[in-house]
This record gives structure tokens, sequence and C-alpha cells, in this order.
């Protein structure tokens, strides 16, 4: 391990109650009490010391909270937390499909033509017509108008 990497691991205990907090709003987002599951997982993401965007921890915290928001059509801040899930440089965001996905969805529902199709692409990219069949087909109609599929 090198220092850096030692630098950017939290200590064992905030992990433990990260891990804790993380189940907990699991657990509320399971039952569709997502304004639980963003209260809960915001005190997780708060463990967190500055820059935040250099522990992995928060990499899945800010995905977590925006695709709760997302669940309740706050765009806005469902972009917002997406984006900074995306921004983790201890984490490559652009390998993960999911957050792709939603940032791509959040950007369409936002009216942001340019930026939706870009991400919606890359998910598309990484696992195909997959990825959107628990979606609404809105997003992946639009991408075939934008775009030449395979």
């Amino acid at each position: 391990m090198t220092e850096e990497e030692y630098q950017n691991r939290l200590p064992s205990e905030i992990c433990d109650r990260i891990e804790v907090l993380s189940e907990e709003g699991n657990q509320c987002f399971d039952a569709e009490d997502y304004q639980g599951a963003i209260a809960i997982w915001k005190r997780a993401l708060s463990l967190i010391p500055a820059p935040r965007n250099t522990y992995g921890e928060s990499q899945w915290l800010e995905t977590a909270i925006g695709d709760a928001y997302f669940m309740t059509e706050d765009y806005a801040n469902a972009l917002a937390h997406l984006l900074n899930a995306k921004a983790n440089i201890e984490r490559n965001a652009y390998e993960n499909p999911f957050i792709m996905l939603r940032v791509g969805q959040a950007f369409f529902e936002q009216e942001q033509p340019d930026e939706a199709r870009e991400y919606l692409l890359r998910a598309y990219m990484f696992e195909g017509e997959e990825i959107f069949e628990s979606e609404h087909e809105k997003y992946l109609d639009f991408l075939k108008r934008e775009v030449e599929l395979d």
C-alpha cells in the first residue's frame, strides 16, 4: 500500500459506522421511504472528511443519495449527487454503467438533451439495452432517436 493510499483510507470505526448507516438507508430505500434513506445516507456521508471525492465510500453514498432523489423525481438534487459520485477520484465512475445511466436520466429530466445523450450512450455501451430494462422506455427511445445503435 502506498502512502497516498494509506492516507485516503478511513479509520475502521468510521467505516463500521458508515456500513451500519448504509444498511439502515438500504432498508428505508427498499421500503420506498426515499426521504428516510436520503437522511440516513447523508449522515453517513457527513462522516467522510473533505475532500470527500478522494474516498471510495463517498462514491457509493453519493450514488445512493442521487438514486433516492431520482426516485422522488427531485432531478436537480439527484443530478447534483450523481455528479459528485462521478467526480470521485478514488473510483472510476466512468466505468460504472448505473452512474452513467442515472446521470443521463437526470439530465434528460432536466431537459438537457446533449448531456443526456452522452451519458445514456455511455451506459448503453457498457451493458446494451439490458441496462434500460427496468427503466421507463422514454430513455431508450430518446437514445434510439438520437444515436444509431447496433
